[in-house]
């Protein structure tokens, strides 16, 4: 058996993509049975925009605050997103960091602008 540990110093955070403020560390890849885990870091008033996800989701909300429909989530809220649910996050006044666990690796649908 094999067992990760991922303290914060050992996150490698990266940006998702070159034009984007969001940075993330994809801890496992949900493939071969594993989990889907990763840590998210979104600045201070960044709005993730309407999307869902083929698997069902389990966002961990670390520090800052993440609001999801009318719920504004401090740290230690447990948020779960059944699969194929639209929805919307924004963050708080501090730039917002969560853990995301999916029971393998997943499609997404972002909502056309």
């Amino acid at each position: 058996m094999s067992v990760t540990i991922v303290v914060p110093a050992d996150r490698d955070m990266s940006p998702v993509s070159d034009d984007s403020p969001i940075l993330l560390r994809r801890i496992t890849d949900g493939l071969d049975g594993q989990p889907y885990l990763h840590v998210t870091e979104v600045p201070a008033g960044y709005h993730i925009g309407a999307h869902s996800h083929s698997e069902t989701e389990v966002m961990i909300v670390l520090s800052g605050t993440a609001t999801v429909g009318e719920t504004v989530c401090p740290p230690g809220t447990l948020i779960v997103i059944p699969a194929n649910e639209r929805y919307e996050v924004d963050a708080g006044d501090e730039p917002l960091t969560f853990a995301v666990v999916r029971p393998k690796k997943a499609s997404y649908e972002f909502e056309s602008q």
